[in-house]
């Protein structure tokens, strides 16, 4: 009974369900319209870069792609924040498998294509998992087109690591269940899509993903329609060998987080949805300003471009919600409404409780990400909705068709109560004239659908009428808003750009670093160049957030979800205001080249820097709190001391400065090797971030590595001429890697058993 229950009630069987919307032709459907989308992405002429794709994840992706192609396993990042932890990142991917495919093939446009084909592959993973659970495939088609054709799915793929946790989302929930329902090899396929979600590196939406399964699993159990402990034996195995898969990412990731500038009060209401921000459901364009790139945002919440659903996907899913009659539905319900409020962030009542009680969320940012939960909820609300009706012919007298209408009749209503707010109360940077075209088309587009889905019973060819109701949804979400995702030539992407514009040479790894200035910092985050190309290509010379990382320059600061705590506590001191000038400090990080006095894209060259490897200063054992205010000292002289923890006076043999000489360096990414003639004991001090799983080898013996500067390293060496040799070697993840690959041949194991079952 178990492997075959479902809560829906019996498959509505007509012609243009079974046969047109089958899933070869949905496929086709869903992938004619992602090249009707974006055509010159896919041929490659074209490439994604707005916001966070440009500046923060594709430079991440062009050094794990190089990284690549020299053969290196990419656990340290040399060209940022002084070096930083990179697979340790998790939103990396490196681990991911499918990451092989951007890999091989050139970039931009093999990211490009990689986040398109994650968007197709969470609309076929909807269609299928409303299909089952809602027993229509016209209405699988259509919760599928609209999970793929959102504001919310839209405005994640400027974060490719985001395209890919939704992709698999809708995987998810379906493996999952079939594997409790299930058993069998259903165990071990859970458990391998649920690490793919994973290895994305969102654990906003893995955990959204999972609420809304232990939810299912919830309704699953109270129905009593099978053994407790079967259900709980499976559900438990899938938690085991996921947990064992997931090992190699995890641990490091845990790792990182535990000595990154992450803590509980971390997480902030910042980018919360408004208040309001639910109207913005009907009419998206409602109290949104308009930014110098012809992009709309919500006043006060800039994380995403657009929560829109569909008109026609509010309409349907809430007629799902409100009358059909079944558990799924209510917690489908419940998760959209709870994720509306709990986006709102403080502002809603439930996220300040939440916090409360589980501390562990103040890790997380942006109440926002909620409405990812909506964004998935809705479409299968409408699913059940439409499968409500089935092939039921339009009839004013019949009650459901009635209920249809006053809710089409109710949101066109609304539409107009919002268009009259937005006209009496509006806020300084509305743009009224666009949100009234735009409410006015929501209605259209509403009306629309909402006569082709009555008709499609009525007319000789129903296939068609129904065809249209999928296309109206597109095209309403088409032109809801100005484009999301705006793109540039593929060749503003291309490496070397940098060196092309500036005379003077660029520090090699080891050689030195690049500093922008407070000043040029602040102006470049704030920009407001209205030309798309100009501003994307002025913050690549200047090199901002990663966009060191296409040019493979140095820099001492850089854009990461996560950074080492005390690193980014010295960061901070360079940046605490647009006055800050710490030289002492920036000569010590190997600041080589620094944004020129007043001016953006330019660079001056600074002197007084620097060797990142330095010997013989003498040690200063002081607490944190006093080496960060001995650093923002004007007396500090990085050249004659070295702040060393207190900790560590006891065995440290150096007392004073010594002499000796640097031999030779060679830097790699992961490996630095020095020879070193030392007249006396004395240490040498490396201005590369602190972060325990480097190891210091003097002549082939382990050295301690001490904190240095607070956030930086120094290892002592004897008298004499000696090797030394700092090597990265992270043991979380050769364990974790260990465990993930014999879970993953248990999982093989198993499978092969299961499957010379099923044959004998």
């Amino acid at each position: 009974m178990l492997e075959n229950s479902t809560e829906a009630g019996p498959r509505q069987s007509s012609a243009f369900s079974d046969n047109w919307f089958a899933p070869g032709r949905v496929a086709l459907l869903l992938a004619s319209l992602i090249v009707c989308s974006f055509p010159k992405v896919l041929l490659g002429w074209q490439t994604f870069f707005y916001r966070d794709f440009g500046v923060l994840a594709y430079p991440v992706i062009f050094h794990h792609h190089e990284s690549f192609w020299r053969g290196e396993w990419p656990l340290w990042n040399p060209l940022s924040n002084c070096g930083a932890p990179f697979l340790a990142q998790w939103g990396t991917m490196v681990l991911y498998p499918f990451s092989i495919f951007y890999l091989l093939f050139p970039l931009p446009w093999s990211i490009n294509f990689f986040c398109l084909a994650h968007l197709f592959w969470a609309g076929w993973g909807m269609y299928y998992l409303a299909e089952r659970w809602a027993r229509h495939r016209f209405a699988a088609c259509a919760a599928a087109v609209a999970f793929v054709f959102n504001g919310v799915t839209f405005s994640s793929l400027i974060w490719p690591n985001y395209a890919v946790a939704l992709g698999w989302m809708p995987w998810v929930v379906l493996c999952a269940e079939k594997a409790w329902r299930q058993g069998g090899r259903q165990i071990v396929i859970a458990s391998l899509v649920a690490v793919l979600q994973m290895l994305s590196g969102v654990p906003e939406v893995v955990l959204l993903t999972w609420l809304l399964i232990a939810g299912t699993w919830v309704g699953t159990f109270l129905q009593k329609d099978a053994p407790v402990k079967l259900l709980m034996g499976r559900t438990l195995v899938v938690i085991t060998l996921t947990s064992g898969l997931i090992a190699a990412q995890l641990w490091p990731f845990l790792d990182l987080l535990a000595h990154s500038q992450r803590t509980l009060n971390f997480g902030t209401s910042k980018w919360a949805m408004p208040a309001w921000g639910w109207a913005n459901f009907l009419v998206p364009l409602f109290r949104c300003f308009l930014t110098p790139q012809g992009i709309f945002f919500q006043h006060g919440q800039e994380f995403m471009s657009s929560t829109y659903p569909g008109i026609g996907v509010v309409m349907f899913a809430l007629m799902g919600a409100l009358f059909v009659r079944q558990r799924r539905v209510w917690l489908l319900g419940l998760a959209a409404a709870v994720s509306v409020i709990m986006a709102m962030g403080e502002g809603g009542l439930l996220y300040n409780l939440l916090r409360r009680a589980i501390p562990l969320t103040g890790f997380a940012r942006y109440p926002i990400k909620f409405v990812v939960l909506t964004a998935f909820a809705l479409p299968i609300l409408a699913a059940y909705a439409v499968n409500d009706f089935g092939g039921l012919r339009f009839s004013t007298s019949d009650r459901r068709w009635r209920r249809l209408v006053a809710i089409g009749l109710g949101l066109i209503a609304a539409i107009a109560v919002v268009l009259w707010f937005a006209q009496r109360y509006p806020l300084p940077l509305d743009q009224w004239p666009a949100t009234l075209r735009n409410g006015i088309w929501r209605g259209i587009f509403l009306i629309g659908i909402l006569t082709l889905f009555a008709v499609r019973s009525r007319v000789a060819q129903p296939n068609v009428a129904a065809l249209g109701v999928i296309l109206l949804l597109v095209l309403d979400f088409w032109t809801h808003a100005p484009p999301q995702n705006p793109t540039l030539p593929s060749s503003a992407m291309a490496p070397g750009l940098w060196q092309l514009s500036n005379q003077r040479p660029a520090p090699a790894h080891g050689e030195g670093r690049i500093v922008i200035s407070p000043q040029a910092e602040q102006q470049l985050l704030m920009s407001r160049v209205a030309d798309l190309q100009n501003d994307f290509l002025g913050k690549r010379l200047a090199l901002w957030s990663n966009l060191n990382m296409l040019e493979g320059i140095p820099k001492i600061g850089g854009s990461a979800t996560l950074q080492l705590r005390e690193q980014m506590e010295v960061q901070t001191l360079l940046y605490a205001s647009t006055n800050t000038e710490l030289p002492r400090l920036a000569d010590f990080l190997g600041a080589s080249l620094a944004t020129a006095p007043g001016q953006i894209l330019e660079w001056s060259r600074r002197e007084s820097y620097l060797p990142l490897v330095t010997f013989g200063q003498k040690p200063i054992f002081a607490d944190a709190t006093d080496t960060l205010s001995a650093l923002t000292n004007s007396a500090f002289n990085p050249s004659e001391v070295v702040y060393l923890p207190a900790e560590a006076e006891r065995w440290v043999t150096a007392t004073n400065r010594s002499t000796g000489s640097i031999v030779s360096r060679k830097f790699s990414m992961q490996r630095i090797e020095l020879k070193i003639d030392a007249a006396q004991v004395g240490l040498v001090v490396i201005a590369q971030s602190f972060y325990h799983p480097w190891r210091a080898y003097v002549d082939g013996k382990a050295t301690p590595i001490w904190r240095a500067n607070h956030a930086f390293q120094a290892v002592e060496i004897p008298a004499g001429s000696h090797e030394v040799k700092l090597v990265y070697e992270d043991w979380r993840f050769n364990y974790g890697a260990m465990i993930s690959l014999g879970t993953l041949l248990l999982c093989t194991v198993l499978c092969f058993r299961w499957i010379s079952s099923i044959r004998k």
